[in-house]
């Protein structure tokens, strides 16, 4: 699902599923963080895994560019 110029911000807009959002929202707030913790982060990921691995896939490569 990753296009040109995709950013989390675009790719958590178009998720319909709350709770997905939710956990999207989270992890956003959790990068932004000028002390984020890897911890922190690896939870919401571990989480965003286990709900749904095929959106973790394509928000992976979001995070890491």
């Amino acid at each position: 699902m990753e296009e040109n110029g995709e950013t989390l911000d675009l790719y958590i807009r178009k998720i319909e599923d709350q709770e997905l959002k939710g956990l999207l929202l989270k992890l956003k707030n959790e990068l932004r963080k000028q002390d984020a913790s890897w911890d922190g982060v690896r939870a919401i990921l571990v989480t965003l895994y286990r709900k749904n691995s095929g959106v973790f896939s394509e928000v992976a490569p979001l995070i890491i560019k």
